[in-house]
């Protein structure tokens, strides 16, 4: 199954989207990573950490600023064999919808079909 992966500056918002998904669409797979060493920021090694340690397919949202950007640069040099997708979308209602889309069976494809007609 798809999982979510929620990268945020703030290791609260990160982890609280991720507890929010988790009672909403039990059965997909969460994975948060938030903030740097305690405290705001993005890490590209840890974002890229996190991308080549997926088991199945993902759909990434970001916050702001440098989360974006190295999201997008751990993606460009994901190597695995795992699908990986950046959404452009808000990052809790985007993964909110995708979760609730992908705990009913829904594919990534019809996922991302669902977040374009929400969110543009």
């Amino acid at each position: 199954m798809t999982q979510i992966v929620v990268v945020s500056h703030s290791h609260a918002i990160a982890e609280g989207t991720k507890e929010l998904l988790e009672q909403m669409a039990s059965g997909v797979t969460i994975v948060a990573q938030g903030g740097v060493d305690g405290g705001i920021g993005t890490s590209y090694d840890h974002i890229q950490s996190l991308i080549n340690e997926l088991d199945d397919d993902a759909l990434c949202f970001y916050d702001i600023g440098s989360a974006e950007m190295n999201l997008d640069l751990a993606i460009e040099m994901y190597e695995g064999a795992q699908r990986v997708v950046k959404v452009d979308a808000p990052i809790v209602e985007g993964s909110f919808t995708a979760a609730v889309k992908l705990s009913v069976g829904a594919s990534i494809d019809d996922t991302l079909d669902e977040l374009t007609q929400n969110f543009g």
